[in-house]
């Protein structure tokens, strides 16, 4: 079991490992109880500027983001659901969510003009018509570029009346920072 769980070769190695891991802990500890989260912030900005106030014509607007994790996925929700105060306003797909659930939940985003955000996995990403929104945010990236187009053919498709916009949240000096650097360089 021991050699599943770390590459140390030796007692002094794990004893090392073990001391950086406490320590990263730590640090995670100290971040998620400082409530700073500049991903967060960008995403709340976003919400705030461009979804929440009503459009030219009086219409809420809609937006579909997309996240890589459902942790990610529950933690947006419940601070979105601070933010809008609003339960009805978000809906969530994940991978958990049944087929005939999933085309439920599409129904209530796409027909409820109360229904303005829907949060989703993936599960998502393909074969659901969401051109009742215009708006997207990936929250997370997925590595494959491929899967970016995936997200943002759900509301850029033939029919769509609006301007989609999509925001792409990169942390900087991360690997995720310079993925999608490497993708548009």
């Amino acid at each position: 079991m021991l050699d599943a769980a770390t590459a140390a070769e030796s007692i002094a190695e794990l004893d090392a490992e073990i001391i950086e891991l406490t320590s990263l802990a730590h640090v995670a500890q100290q971040l998620l109880d400082s409530g700073e989260d500049k991903k967060w912030s960008e995403l709340q900005q976003i919400l705030e500027e461009n979804v929440i106030p009503l459009d030219d014509a009086g219409k809420p607007r809609k937006l579909i983001i997309f996240t890589e994790h459902r942790d990610t996925l529950n933690y947006l929700t419940a601070r979105i659901g601070k933010l809008v105060g609003r339960p009805d306003a978000i809906v969530a797909i994940h991978g958990g969510v049944r087929r005939t659930e999933r085309r439920a939940i599409t129904e209530e985003f796409t027909k409820n003009t109360a229904c303005q955000i829907m949060l989703a996995t993936d599960a998502a990403g393909e074969g659901i018509n969401l051109q009742a929104a215009h708006l997207m945010v990936n929250y997370d990236l997925p590595w494959n570029p491929n899967r970016i187009e995936q997200r943002f053919g759900r509301i850029h498709r033939i029919g769509q009346t609006h301007v989609c916009r999509l925001w792409n949240l990169i942390a900087s000096n991360t690997r995720e920072g310079e993925v999608f650097t490497a993708l548009l360089g």
